[in-house]
């Protein structure tokens, strides 16, 4: 069957079914802008009836959000080139603001004068709405809702050129000190939860020119203004801390984070934020040192440290491929007996240029360099291997693991990994013990302590170290799994006055009471070798016995003690 060619439609009124159908508001004006006639979707966009349109100026149809200069210069453009498009904005009915996208043209008769002119409107709010929130998000962290570090950097360049004269302004590196325990232990879910509620408290700790920016899993910066006095900034800083050390409830959980403080200033430390981010960062790790307040303000000294930081960090990754790294070995020698029960592998880096460089230095350069992880796994099969070749000589003795400054990679939940090496070199893991931190071991959460709970099932031993310095709770001490204390060498300390003694008397007590072993560190002389038997210690370990020993001189050693009348 054939079909014909349907005739051609009647041009004028196929443009007003045209008009009618589309989407877009259509309205032509006459040459001086009144409404001659609309279609549907105009008076749909404008929220006003066709014959309520009819007869206005354009510029007077909706209340908008222009003043008529706004108007003039879209006039002298369609003057001038014929056409014009851009932005428009109204108040809606609902008191909303509506973004319109409008298109004006010019229609001239033959003889070129202005007889109508035509204009095409789209509601254009909801693409407005979306690229404000795609800003948004290339400009917030999506979980806390705080600035990231691209905001965080661009806001700098435009505030810096708003400061009054001698204004300073303090930014502070903020990196909270128990979080990732809390993330581990519970699931992210809950680090989350928590992470938006410490970073509502940080928020809250700025006014309108101030910012507040996430810029890595548990670290965040602020930017505080009007700082005239140091004192002043510190006292700020000290209630932020408060404010963070604040236990955070989640469902039944208190969870209490806390955080340790950088802070560098603009202009006295530099001139653009990569640098006071460098200094701040720097000055954090400082206040993680500190036992009391964990505020640290970046200085000269600090930027000394930060080079030999960078430079070290370098170098470390050199230290385990070439050798560089050894393990000495500390006597620890039972008070009765005079016999060697155990002793602490100490870890050692011999610089081929800086020679000897202590483990509170290069430790933050392992973990500038990422290799913590690695050098905590060498510790325990070198350890391992040498705890082998002691048992060939007869030496069946224990060997006692400091970990302090590799803590966080046993909150990694490394320990099976751990496990592992030492049995690869066929070692028992009850021939080890692991010292940490007892201020460490004090802050941390039921994550840390289920991994310790780990490690004893396996047969070794935890001692808490350094114990009578820093953080200290004798309620959270009876329920941690250890097996043992070691008193802090400054407890032992010249003069070895009245005070030091009764700390020292309590302790002992407690470790008593709880059924733990006790080992005096730092421990000179015969004086205060006969106070520690007096009340009970068990243990001592210092220069009376020894010092650190190189390997080959611990099968063979046997300690010595002027006037105490004990002998291996």
């Amino acid at each position: 069957m054939a079909y014909r060619r349907a005739p051609p439609a009647d041009a004028l009124t196929l443009a007003r079914q045209i008009m009618q159908d589309t989407r877009e508001g259509i309205v032509i004006m006459d040459a001086r802008g009144r409404v001659l006639e609309v279609n549907p979707a105009f008076c749909h966009h404008c929220e006003l009836a066709a014959t309520e349109l009819e007869g206005r100026h354009i510029t007077h149809v909706s209340k908008g959000l222009h003043d008529g200069r706004y108007y003039r210069r879209i006039w002298q453009r369609l003057q001038f080139q014929e056409q014009w498009e851009g932005e428009v904005e109204q108040v809606t009915c609902r008191g909303e603001v509506a973004t319109h996208w409008l298109m004006l043209r010019l229609i001239r008769n033959e003889n070129g004068l202005i007889t109508h002119i035509v204009g095409i409107l789209d509601n254009i709010s909801r693409l407005r709405q979306s690229e404000e929130r795609l800003s948004y998000l290339a400009h917030h962290d999506s979980l806390t809702g705080t600035a990231n570090r691209e905001f965080l950097l661009s806001w700098f360049t435009r505030i810096r050129f708003d400061l009054a004269a001698n204004e300073q302004l303090a930014l502070l590196f903020i990196d909270l000190d128990r979080f990732k325990p809390i993330n581990d232990g519970f699931g992210h879910g809950v680090g989350d939860r928590v992470l938006k509620a410490l970073a509502e408290r940080l928020q809250q700790m700025v006014d309108a020119n101030e910012i507040v920016a996430r810029i890595g899993g548990d670290e965040f910066v602020m930017v505080w203004r009007d700082i005239d006095r140091e004192q002043t900034l510190f006292d700020r800083a000290g209630r932020l801390l408060e404010r963070l050390e604040s236990p955070v409830r989640v469902d039944h959980h208190e969870l209490s984070v806390g955080a340790s403080v950088g802070i560098s200033l603009y202009p006295r430390h530099g001139l653009e934020i990569e640098t006071l981010l460098r200094y701040a960062d720097t000055a954090m790790y400082e206040a993680k040192t500190r036992s009391r307040s964990h505020i640290a303000l970046f200085d000269s000294d600090s930027f000394a440290r930060l080079e030999q930081r960078s430079r070290l960090a370098r170098d470390f990754r050199q230290a385990l491929a070439r050798h560089q790294l050894f393990l000495e070995y500390q006597p620890r020698m039972n008070i009765d007996s005079g016999t060697l029960p155990a002793v602490e592998a100490l870890l050692r880096w011999r610089h081929p240029e800086l020679g000897l460089v202590a483990p509170d230095a290069f430790l933050p350069a392992a973990r500038d360099a990422g290799l913590l992880g690695r050098l905590a796994e060498w510790v325990f099969t070198e350890a391992a291997s040498q705890h082998g070749r002691w048992r060939q000589q007869g030496w069946h003795g224990r060997i006692s693991l400091n970990m302090s400054g590799l803590e966080p990679e046993l909150e990694q939940q490394r320990i099976l990994r751990l496990l592992d090496l030492l049995r690869a070199q066929g070692a028992n893991p009850a021939d080890f013990e692991l010292e940490l931190r007892s201020d460490f071991i004090m802050r941390r959460s039921e994550s840390l302590q289920r991994v310790l709970a780990g490690f004893r099932a396996a047969g070794m031993a935890v001692y808490l170290d350094n114990l009578g310095h820093g953080r200290f709770r004798f309620d959270i001490l009876k329920g941690l799994p250890v097996d043992g204390i070691k008193l802090d060498r400054a407890l032992l300390t010249e003069p070895f006055d009245t005070f030091d003694q009764s700390v020292i008397q309590s302790l002992l007590l407690l470790a008593q009471t709880l059924g733990l072993n006790t080992v005096a560190c730092g421990v000179e002389n015969a004086g205060q070798l006969a106070f520690l038997r007096e009340y009970g210690c068990r243990q001592i370990q210092g220069e009376l016995v020894a010092g650190p020993l190189e390997p080959a001189r611990v099968p063979g050693f046997t300690p010595a003690l002027p006037g105490s009348g004990v002998r291996g």
